[in-house]
């Protein structure tokens, strides 16, 4: 477990991130390179992995966080981001994962992540996943 120091600025760089994401999708799409094969993490539509998050979410909070943390695309964004820029993106989708289902801000959203229950729930669907493979 991250000291609480490197917590708060994790979360601090994912609610940049999550609101600097927010005003990208608003602003018109930039020409891309079409030899680029790497996924534009910053224009990457979640909602349909926000569903399968809600949806699992109705068994237990730990089944939510397994359908999240078992879900193809971040494996593509470990590869791409390395380590760090997963973490980052990780904390800012599930900012607006929790303000997509719930309506929350972002303050509710990281409270949420902070809470002592949904890091147990994390690290036990991170766990069952270890375990899996």
């Amino acid at each position: 477990m991250a000291s609480v120091s490197k917590q708060q600025k994790r979360a601090q760089r994912a609610k940049t991130k999550a609101r600097e994401n927010r005003v990208k999708r608003q602003a018109p799409a930039p020409d891309l390179d079409p030899n680029d094969d790497r996924i534009d993490l910053e224009a990457v539509d979640l909602t349909e992995l926000f569903i399968a998050m809600r949806d699992a979410g109705k068994n237990s909070q730990q089944a939510l966080c397994l359908a999240f943390l078992n879900h193809p695309l971040l494996e593509i964004v470990f590869e791409q981001e390395g380590e760090e820029g997963a973490t980052d993106f990780i904390l800012a989708a599930l900012i607006e994962y929790h303000q997509w289902a719930e309506g929350s801000d972002e303050a509710a959203a990281l409270a949420w992540i902070e809470s002592e229950q949904f890091r147990q729930d994390y690290v036990a669907a991170s766990q069952q996943l270890s375990g899996a493979q």
